[in-house]
């Protein structure tokens, strides 16, 4: 089958067309995919880019994990409620259920998730004409969504999980830092969760991101210096600032700009993979303006599916975000599009 395959530590990818066809295992599914979508994690690791060096043991790598499919085979041990035929979308990697994180329902923390491995990193991904999944990581597809939607649930529901962990109110003010797709998403999760004004941050080279930003519903798009934005942000709030800062960009210096644009009290959460240390003034910025900065990595199982009800009922727009979609040989082109910032989101049909 055809593949896009990561073979060393070191900038690029390489389409192959004699990968074999793998079979699914113990309580596993052979999923043929429709849709792969490429992520910022893996032009992180086509750029080969500081923060992946875990997985270069597993190489050569077949990557991808944003998909969806048909099932059209099942292995020994399925519990039967999946079928072939069925369309599906599916978790990125299984979790063990029974450890101290995944008792609190925070399975993407999971002590043992990589000893079945995650998809596209430890083990084979989706950028393939087919893929093996575990059952227990399977979601149906509703009516109303298609597949090249459904095959962007993995980076909505990251998207979903960090809006989870900000604390806004209704009618507050809230910043998204970085308008990538994961970015968007979150703009329209805040929407739909009741903030008042929502404004997305990013450069000038982002104008294009920024434009898909308005018509998606944000209330103001910013591509000032940190001074001025903040300016700006305090203009909105009478001087108290947001309440909660989205920090998905991945670049340091944003971050720490984000939690000057804070309120006291206020949340900072921090999405974006960050290649060196954000430079912070704990005593002044923290502790004595009682500010919070927290992680958010993945999201949880129920927000695959609650992420799917909301695509379906017309609330979440995903569609605007595909830049285009392109054929799976083509996979180089769409890495250097997206490297380039020439597309939002790009699709690869295998």
């Amino acid at each position: 089958m055809k593949a896009v395959v990561k073979e060393k530590a070191e900038y690029g990818i390489k389409v192959v067309t004699d990968a074999a066809i793998p079979k699914p295992g113990l309580g596993e599914v052979l999923v043929r995919v429709e849709a792969v979508g490429i992520c910022g994690s893996d032009l992180h690791i086509y750029e080969w880019t500081p923060g992946y060096e875990a997985i270069a043991p597993y190489f050569p790598r077949i990557l991808g994990h944003e998909f969806s499919g048909e099932i059209v085979e099942t292995g020994e041990g399925c519990k039967g409620d999946f079928k072939t035929g069925e369309k599906i979308t599916s978790e990125t990697c299984k979790s063990c259920g029974q450890c101290f994180y995944c008792k609190q329902g925070k399975g993407i923390l999971c002590l043992y998730r990589f000893i079945s491995g995650r998809i596209g990193f430890e083990r084979d991904g989706a950028m393939a004409e087919y893929v093996v999944v575990s059952e227990e990581c399977l979601h149906r597809i509703p009516p109303g969504v298609t597949m090249e939607e459904a095959a962007m649930t993995e980076p909505a529901a990251v998207a979903l999980g960090a809006v989870e962990r900000g604390g806004f109110d209704p009618g507050d003010l809230v910043v998204i830092s970085g308008p990538g797709p994961i970015g968007l998403m979150a703009m329209q999760f805040c929407k739909a969760l009741g903030a008042g004004r929502v404004v997305v941050i990013g450069l000038e080279a982002d104008r294009k991101r920024l434009e898909v930003a308005k018509e998606l519903g944000a209330d103001e798009v910013l591509t000032g210096t940190p001074a001025e934005n903040l300016q700006k942000i305090g203009e909105w709030t009478g001087g108290l600032g947001a309440a909660t800062v989205f920090e998905i960009s991945g670049a340091p210096a944003a971050a720490a700009a984000g939690l000057q644009m804070l309120r006291r009290f206020g949340d900072l959460v921090l999405v974006g993979i960050y290649p060196e240390t954000i430079p912070v003034d704990a005593t002044r910025q923290m502790v004595r303006q009682m500010k919070t900065i927290k992680g958010s990595y993945g999201g949880a199982s129920l927000d695959w599916d609650r992420v799917l009800n909301l695509v379906s009922a017309g609330r979440i727009q995903l569609k605007p975000l595909i830049s285009e979609i392109m054929p799976l040989k083509e996979a180089e082109k769409g890495f250097e599009r997206l490297r380039r910032k020439e597309a939002l989101k790009i699709l690869l049909r295998p």
